[in-house]
This record gives structure tokens, C-alpha cells and sequence, in this order.
């Protein structure tokens, strides 16, 4: 019988090998040679054909590893191994917001390679910080079989290294971000704006203080939020561009005393 696994990575590996034959066909390819992985004829773009061949390569490999051991299967994954005793199985974890947090990364990014340098450099600062906590939660999950542990080992590895660097991180998101609408607003417009932006997350942090037994995950959400509306709102202004800086010239007075100096 296929498992999920196996099919769900075939069905990447036909549709990869689809798009190899199309570009193949697409971009100058004979009649025989996309079908026949260049045996008989020509492939057209080479590049975008060996990559597409590739990646559907992997994913064959990975839908037979998924069939032989049967997604995971203890049991099946010892007859494999050729052990007496089926390892234990992996603790199923909860759910995690790291993919919603590099999705945002990815959006930013793409965004800055059209708008402002600085909104690509604030995508690729979060792209940086989701990996590596990405990365931590992953390997934290399946140190042990009891969650309370892995928590442990989490905490006690990236609360030294979390705490400052991506507060620091952050701080410089968040100031590049507000810059580019203060920036974009007009003189009175930039004070209220200032103003209203203190007074939400001085109110917020007061509020979240004041009732400790709030829901963990509505704190995340409502962070998560906040965050989002402060890089969209940085992202728009810096489309929109800076205000007209205004400079007084010289008065009449001075430039007569310099040419008579002159």
C-alpha cells in the first residue's frame, strides 16, 4: 500500500519533470530530447532543464524513503534498521508560528528588491532570525521524548542569545520601519503619528502587565499583528517616498557682503 508521503512526493516529482518538459519544449528543444533527458535530441535551456530534472529527482528519492519506511512507522523503521525493538516514537509537537514569520520574511524581501534597499535589508534581517529560531525549535522538539525537557534545553541554549541580539534586531527593524513614516508625513503629521505610536505600545505593555493570566497565544497574535502593521506601514511610505525638505537660502544681505569680500 502508498503512503501519504510516498504519494504527496511523487506527485512533486511528476509535476517537476511536467514543467522540465515543458521548458524544455518552450526554449528551443527537439522533438525526442525533453522526453528522453537529452538521449535524443536537444533540451533547449539547459539551466532551467537540469534544475527542474534535479529537483523532481529529489523528490523520487524522498517519496521512496517515505515508502520504505512508512512515513515514519516504528515498526516498519525496524525492520529496516534490522532492530528487535522498535524505536520510540516522536512526541507529536504543537504548532508553530515560524512559518507565518518567514512567509512575512520572503514577502518583505520580495517587496525590497523593488522598492528600497533598506526594506530589503530588514527581509533579509528576518529571513536571518526565523532560520535560526526556526532551526532551534526543530532540533529542541525532538531532543527527548518528554516536551517539559525539550522546553529546558530550548530555553536554557537561546535565552542567552535571544534576549540581546534579537532584541537588538528588532529595535532596528522597528526604528527603520517608524522612520520611513515619519519621513513620508508631514511636519504636523509626523508628531501625531509619533504620538499615537507611543501611546498604543506604552497602552498595550500596560494592559498585557496589568493581566498576567492572558492567553499566552492571544499575546503572540496580538504581537504578531502589530508587527505585520508596522512593516506594511514602513513598506508603503517608503513607496511613497520622502516629504519635500525645504531649506532657507541665503538672504540678499549676505551673499552682497560676500561678493564684496570677493
Amino acid at each position: 500500500m502508498l503512503t501519504t508521503g510516498f504519494k504527496f512526493w511523487i506527485g512533486l516529482c511528476t509535476v517537476m519533470m511536467a514543467a522540465a518538459v515543458f521548458a524544455g519544449y518552450t526554449t528551443g528543444g527537439t522533438e525526442t530530447g525533453p522526453v528522453s533527458l537529452g538521449w535524443k535530441g536537444g533540451v533547449g535551456n539547459h539551466v532551467a532543464y537540469v534544475l527542474l530534472v534535479f529537483g523532481a529527482s529529489v523528490m523520487a528519492l524522498l517519496g521512496l524513503t517515505a515508502q520504505v519506511f512508512r512515513d515514519g512507522d516504528a515498526e516498519a523503521t525496524a525492520e529496516v534498521l534490522g532492530l528487535e525493538v522498535a524505536p520510540e516514537a516522536q512526541v507529536a509537537v504543537g504548532r508553530s508560528w515560524w512559518p507565518v514569520f518567514a512567509a512575512v520574511g520572503l514577502g518583505v524581501v520580495a517587496v525590497g528588491l523593488v522598492v528600497h534597499t533598506a526594506v530589503f535589508v530588514v527581509g533579509l534581517c528576518i529571513l536571518a532570525a526565523v532560520g535560526l529560531e526556526w532551526t532551534m525549535t526543530n532540533w529542541s522538539e525532538r531532543a527527548t521524548g518528554d516536551p517539559a525537557v525539550n522546553r529546558e534545553l530550548r530555553e536554557r541554549l537561546m535565552r542567552p542569545i535571544e534576549i540581546p541580539v534579537l532584541g537588538a534586531v528588532g529595535i532596528g527593524v522597528r526604528v527603520l520601519t517608524v522612520s520611513r513614516v515619519l519621513l513620508a508625513s508631514s511636519v504636523g503629521g509626523a508628531v501625531w503619528v509619533a504620538t499615537v505610536i507611543g501611546i498604543v505600545v506604552f497602552g498595550g505593555a500596560m494592559y498585557i502587565s496589568r493581566r498576567p493570566t492572558l492567553p499566552r497565544g492571544l499575546i503572540q497574535s496580538a504581537l504578531l499583528l502589530g508587527a505585520v502593521a508596522v512593516l506594511t506601514a514602513g513598506i508603503v511610505a517608503a513607496v511613497v517616498g520622502e516629504r519635500d525638505f525645504h531649506h532657507k537660502g541665503k538672504s540678499l544681505g549676505d551673499e552682497t557682503h560676500q561678493e564684496a569680500g570677493h
